[in-house]
């Protein structure tokens, strides 16, 4: 079974985690009084608080509200905990929108990238991609369904976005909840206007239903309901404001609710994504981004993808790669004028003409690394072109500047180019594109002088290039399930990865963007077609109904490891059930009651699993059961308890899958039950805690295909390493940051540092008095304490980065809490010594033996 959750109080999350939440701001789920009750008695029980946001919104999803705790001690959050109106009492956490990548485009060269990309409207790559061009083609565009964005705002000023606000126009209704001073920090003002100041939720509502002659979204005629969460510019939210905007969405007659916004998690019991799978569960389905973590590896869900109910979706690259260009020209011989795109990076080469000096050697451009060839003289007031090579960009210029060159032009030695930042003083860098290049080369085999010049407000181009390399397979950025409870995300794919949509006219109009962030709104433009089909029908549709279609019509993709193909299929982990099929999702006459087969790990294993199939086609019909697999996925490098960062050692071991019944004839209107018997993959190494899974494949009449992902975890994962002390955690410093030796006097805060290699459900610092033992009257386990640190025991942990910097840290400031929820006391001086402990995955909170235990050398509290 899956780890049980419990609900008690949340307390302070330790500073270890203070950049994830809001100091001093706290959410509180209220019964049987509202929020001025709440807030009132607060005041007169002397407890200071001010008030942030209501968060009920007039429904009975959730009664609530957040506010920052003015005095925030233990005594006093300990206070509101004994009141009995209160549910339960947790930190303001903050999250990001994900969108890692950003490129502006004009909206001048949004023609040419539609040219350069596949011609007509519906013939563009991700449209093509995910079957949305087949569906607009028999008219379904999204007409009369309402879409809730809720991201960065909406400039619906776009034309492509209608132009105005309000009802009757496509961005009709929504609010902004925040203000633009908002930083994820302080208290929201909100507001009635959600126009975007920072553009990501510009681009959201594009991929969703832009309507351009040149540019078309998934659904292009819903309409969209603008939600805005973030400050300008864009920086974290606190989910007390996404609970208040869905909450809101839901309650201004959303048909779906979609977020690009997350963070790493992996467990169901945050606040918000509690409100998610309650709205959920009142029929109004949720699509949210599956985070941009991926090479963070396995094990590293976000919230609130990994929400029960919630649809997770990762990202898929573009079949083209659009390099956002600025237009220069050259001139050589009778050619006049050429022009060619280069991404400018450090400095300017302005408005100015310059001999341009190509040194070839061997045939080709030299990379510079041994520095330019002697015979290229005095460079001085000339633009000298390097091709990319085995050395830093910085060489490169150094070299250049060596020569008298202060104007660079790099040439890229693979498909498109990027922008490139030096330190090399006054040198200014461009780079162009390899067949930019090669024109060159050309030219200095024929002898022939050449000459650029450039415009400081040349007009933007772009070239859609194809990407050989990973396009039409997972983006690598995509976030790795499972979840900590071995609950599999994403469930769908989408493409994510370099894809073209609106940006606020202040930005240029149009812009590139790449993240999982993109993805969820193309999914959700798909559950847009989808509900206006089955409105058309007079047919209710359930979140379930949704969430199980788009993910068993949904396929499978080979790995790419970034550079190239493997010849084996994606983990499961990785893309869920594979890329999205739109025509499939909405056509199939054939469905099934469950969207994902989880086997679960060794210790909790199902020997078998069953799903029904139903015939919603109105002949019989003949379907033929047989198993995919996907590669089987190491979470944790060889001889290593921490996980292996992208991309991870993978083996073509798979599970052996008997289906019983194989073969079935179902007649219209009928279901019959199926049953999947597995056998775990043999030959793995259970302590890299690997990750098995493939797709139960249905066929009918060999044309219709559904396909169920199964996962599971060849091994218990109560016996799994969570604490991290293969890096020397945890640690006990000083207030000067140096590892404290035994029985040393620290004088002012000494500091724990602690590193998870799993996510954790509880982590415990309980305090021994080593000079009084009588003084020990807490037992916790094997230990006896004089209590915890205050704020601890700290819930629903995720795993720790792999960053260097990525450590947790929390002070010992000479107070402890005897029992939890109680008020914190001071501590005599003496001789001390902590006791960190972190719940095992799939662990009991009570029972001792399923925590990791370490203990700190003793020091002395002065």
């Amino acid at each position: 079974m899956h780890l049980k959750t419990f609900l008690t109080f949340v307390g302070l999350l330790s500073p270890a985690l203070a950049q994830r939440i809001v100091p001093g701001a706290y959410i509180v789920e209220i019964k049987g009084t509202n929020t001025n009750g709440f807030l009132n008695k607060a005041r007169t029980n002397g407890v200071k608080v001010r008030h942030r946001m209501t968060l009920n919104q007039e429904t009975s999803i959730f009664n609530g509200v957040s506010f920052d705790l003015e005095d925030d001690t233990p005594e006093n959050r300990a206070k509101i905990n004994s009141w009995g109106e209160v549910v339960e009492l947790s930190p303001v956490r903050l999250y990001d929108a994900a969108a890692p990548i950003a490129q502006h485009v004009t909206r001048d060269v949004t023609k040419l990238m539609n040219k350069r990309a596949g011609g007509p409207l519906d013939n563009y790559p991700p449209h093509v991609q995910g079957g949305v061009n087949r569906l607009h083609a028999e008219g379904l565009d999204g007409k009369g369904i309402k879409i809730a964005v809720i991201d960065t705002g909406i400039d619906y000023t776009h034309p492509s976005l209608g132009g105005k606000f309000g009802p009757g126009n496509k961005v009709a209704f929504g609010l902004d909840l925040v203000g633009d001073r908002y930083n994820g920090q302080n208290t929201p003002v909100p507001k009635d206007d959600p126009i975007d100041c920072a553009g990501h939720g510009t681009h959201v509502a594009g991929i969703i239903a832009a309507v351009d002659k040149d540019f078309i979204g998934v659904a292009p005629e819903v309409t969209l309901g603008a939600y805005k969460v973030f400050g300008c510019p864009s920086v974290s939210v606190g989910n007390d404001v996404l609970i208040s905007a869905f909450l809101q969405a839901q309650a201004d007659g959303a048909d779906l609710i979609t977020a690009s916004i997350g963070g790493p998690s992996g467990w169901t019991e945050d606040p918000w994504a509690k409100v998610v799978t309650r709205i959920v569960d009142a029929g109004t389905p949720c699509s949210i981004a599956a985070g941009n973590e991926g090479a963070e590896g396995l094990f590293y869900a976000s919230g609130a993808a990994d929400a029960i109910g919630a649809i997770g979706v990762g990202s898929v690259n573009n079949l083209n790669s659009p390099v956002v260009l600025t237009a220069a020209k050259f001139s050589s011989g009778d050619i006049k004028g050429k022009e060619f795109g280069y991404t400018p990076g450090t400095g300017s080469f302005g408005t100015k003409s310059y001999e341009l000096v190509v040194p070839v050697v061997d045939g080709q451009i030299t990379d510079a690394c041994a520095g330019l060839p002697a015979d290229v003289g005095d460079l001085k007031g000339k633009m000298v072109v390097i091709r990319r090579g085995t050395c830093t960009f910085e060489s490169k210029a150094a070299a250049a500047a060596a020569k008298g060159a202060l104007n660079v032009m790099l040439v890229n030695n693979v498909p498109g180019a990027v922008d490139v930042t030096v330190t090399a003083p006054g040198v200014s860098v461009g780079m162009v594109t390899p067949e930019t290049g090669a024109e060159w080369v050309k030219l200095v085999g024929e002898k022939a002088a050449i000459s650029v010049a450039f415009d400081e407000k040349a007009a933007g181009i772009i070239d859609a290039v194809p990407n050989p390399l990973s396009g039409g397979t997972m983006s690598v950025f995509s976030s790795w399930g499972p979840t900590n409870e071995m609950y599999q995300r994403p469930h769908i794919s989408a493409p994510g990865g370099n894809i073209l949509s609106t940006y606020p006219l202040i930005f240029g109009g149009y812009a590139v963007l790449s993240g999982t962030s993109m993805a969820t709104p193309y999914v959700a433009g798909v559950i847009g077609l989808y509900l206006q089909k089955a409105k058309a029908e007079g047919r209710k549709v359930t979140p379930a109904e949704l969430r199980v279609g788009l993910t068993t019509t949904g396929r499978p993709l080979v790995f790419n490891d970034g550079a190239k193909n493997s010849t084996f299929l994606a983990p499961v982990a990785q893309q869920g059930a594979g890329i999205v099929d739109a025509y499939k999702f909405i056509h199939s006459k054939t469905s099934v009651d469950t969207e994902l087969l989880e086997f679960n790990d060794t210790q909790h294993f199902r020997e078998s699993m069953s799903f029904k199939i139903t015939n919603n086609g109105d002949k019989q019909a003949t379907y033929k059961l047989t198993e995919i697999s996907g590669a089987t996925a190491y979470t944790t490098a060889e001889g290593s308890t921490l996980a292996k960062r992208f991309p991870p050692d993978m083996v073509e071991s798979y599970a052996n899958v008997k289906i019983e019944p194989d073969v079935l004839n179902i007649k219209p209107g009928q279901s019959k039950r199926v049953v999947v018997r597995l056998t775990r993959p043999d030959g793995l190494d259970a302590s890299r805690i690997p990750v098995y899974g493939g797709w139960i494949n249905i066929a009918s009449n060999g044309v219709d295909r559904l396909r169920i992902p199964y996962m599971g975890v060849a091994t218990a994962m109560n016996k799994a390493t969570v604490i991290n002390t293969e890096q020397g955690y945890p640690l006990l410093r000083n207030f000067k940051s140096v590892t404290a030796p035994a029985n040393s006097t620290i004088g002012s805060r000494p500091i724990l540092e602690w590193s998870l290699a799993l996510g954790s459900a509880v982590v415990r610092i309980d305090v021994v008095s080593v000079s009084n033992e009588e003084a020990n009257d807490v037992p916790v386990f094997t230990d006896n304490t004089i209590g915890s640190l205050p704020g601890f025991p700290n819930y629903w942990n995720p795993r720790t980065p792999l960053g260097p910097d990525d450590i947790n840290r929390v002070a010992f400031t000479g107070r402890i809490v005897k029992k939890e929820g109680e008020p914190s006391v001071k501590v005599p001086a003496g001789t001390y010594k902590l006791v960190f402990r972190a719940l095992k995955m799939t662990g009991r909170k009570h029972t001792g033996r399923d925590y990791e235990r370490w203990v700190s050398e003793p020091f002395v509290w002065a």
